[in-house]
């Protein structure tokens, strides 16, 4: 099957290199913070024959084992299954919320070990840098949104050009959604962030808020017409 992801550099500075997998089928978009001699990954796409995160890291000429964190914003597949290669070459610690984590363990076998199971705020230390987690329910009950710098990674809650994530799935709540989207409607005014980088689709390079404000007008018109 035709893998249909491009691979780009976000940003690079002394303390920071930032890379996307962009996909553009049912794998979820992948991304590569290093920092201070760290490597850690923000999801890792649906795996062989969707995606295969072995083969886009060598693209931007890291090798698997030097791994060292994996931080999910969600259970799905889409966004988890490339764990199974990934671990087959490398032992990271795997970040996900105490409500999605059981359901990632069972898939790992053994290797659910790796799991760190974090709760509604958390910090995580990537090289020089910090990543606070933020809970967002409503995609699903563990889904979180990671905020670096002046970036959210926001998994499935919300897209470019006023996009959030469906709520039809096992754990999915309409109400809760608009709630997260909310929170993070708060978060990236008081933090004036700039961009947004989901989980499908394209990357919000500049003026995040007010794509994520476009999501939250649309969220909460939907909710007045049920």
């Amino acid at each position: 099957m035709l893998k249909l992801q491009a691979h780009i550099q976000v940003k690079k500075s002394k303390e920071l290199t930032l890379n996307a997998v962009v996909s553009f089928g049912i794998s979820s978009n992948i991304y590569i913070i290093e920092s201070g001699g760290e490597i850690a990954l923000i999801d890792t796409g649906f795996g062989p024959p969707h995606s295969n995160i072995i083969e886009s890291l060598k693209k931007f000429n890291i090798e698997a084992k030097d791994i060292s964190k994996v931080l999910i914003t969600h259970r799905h597949k889409d966004h988890t299954n490339g764990l199974k290669k990934l671990i087959e070459k490398a032992k990271p610690a795997i970040y996900i919320h105490k409500y999605d984590a059981d359901v990632v363990a069972r898939r790992l076998g053994k290797a659910k070990s790796y799991i760190v199971r974090i709760n509604n705020s958390y910090e995580i230390e990537i090289g020089s840098k910090i990543v606070k987690a933020v809970h967002t329910p409503g995609h699903t009950a563990g889904s979180t949104c990671y905020i670096l710098d002046k970036v959210i990674f926001s998994g499935d809650l919300v897209f470019a050009n006023g996009g959030f994530g469906r709520t039809d799935l096992p754990t999915g709540n309409f109400n809760e959604l608009v709630k997260s989207l909310e929170r993070i409607e708060k978060i990236a005014k008081e933090n004036n962030i700039s961009m947004l980088l989901p989980g499908h689709g394209e990357l919000v390079l500049d003026e995040a808020l007010a794509h994520i404000r476009l999501a939250l007008k649309v969220a909460r018109s939907m909710m007045k017409i049920k």
